[in-house]
């Protein structure tokens, strides 16, 4: 469902937690992973990105991450079914049709549809 986005590394508190919700719940692969420091996440087309823990006692890293997806209202669909938190429902703006989620973390991602 995910198509694509520039490289980003996203930390986490929990990285087998956020493992799963990247993978059962947003249909995503990993192409590399190193034990409990880090995952590679595949996508079909775009650069890649990876989840890594961090280090103890610091906060997760903010990030503002747009994902892109072949079908915004399909994906929104989608991932509601599986359990993924939705912030916003799809809406037009500007730069193109785009909803808002929630990782295990917290972090609010977007969602934003193909040209």
């Amino acid at each position: 469902m995910i198509q694509g986005m520039t490289y980003a590394i996203l930390t986490t508190a929990d990285l087998p937690r956020a493992k799963r919700f990247y993978k059962e719940q947003l249909g995503l692969a990993t192409e590399e992973e190193q034990g409990e420091t880090f995952a590679q996440l595949a996508t079909r087309e775009g650069a890649g990105w990876a989840i890594m823990a961090q280090p103890p006692g610091t906060p997760p890293v903010g990030t503002m991450l747009y994902v892109q997806v072949a079908d915004v209202d399909e994906a929104y669909r989608t991932w509601r079914e599986r359990g993924v938190e939705t912030v916003t429902e799809p809406e037009d703006r500007p730069f193109g049709r785009t909803f808002a989620f929630r990782d295990p973390d917290g972090r609010v991602l977007h969602a934003i549809g193909a040209a």
